[in-house]
């Protein structure tokens, strides 16, 4: 943090296991095959591998993109989750706990500046908690 460097994020906590997270963020695989098709080396790749987030959003591609998550083996608090990256844990907490959030193994951010025009509501397979700064 410091200064004006705070950006803010659109913030999310889920529970997932590992493998499942995995898939629901990695959106590699069809960011390559699109590049190849755009270059005229292959078919259309299907919509069906974009990762679930990708998907769930509406979005086509995630990389270059400014986004952050952590992934904890178990579930544990809000606290705890968002400490890597919040910096006003007593705010985020009581965001989380206003919309019934107490717990998660994952939390996934992604800027709303490269991200204008996402609707957070619509997020089937995580808890969207807010705007956070950070």
């Amino acid at each position: 943090g410091g200064g004006d460097s705070m950006k803010t994020y659109y913030v999310w906590i889920g529970t997932f296991e590992e493998s499942d997270f995995e898939q629901y963020w990695d959106n590699e695989l069809y960011e390559n095959e699109m590049e190849q098709w755009k270059k005229g080396e292959r078919t259309k790749p299907s919509e069906s591998l974009r990762c679930g987030f990708c998907r769930e959003m509406s979005l086509e591609e995630l990389d270059k993109k400014d986004f952050w998550f952590s992934f904890r083996p178990s579930l544990c608090d809000v606290r705890e989750l968002g400490k890597d990256y919040i910096a006003d844990l007593d705010e985020f907490q009581r965001k989380c706990k206003d919309k019934g959030i107490l717990e998660g193994n994952v939390i996934w951010a992604v800027s709303v500046k490269d991200f204008p025009d996402l609707e957070p509501e619509i997020c089937s397979s995580m808890y969207y908690v807010g705007k956070i700064e950070v």
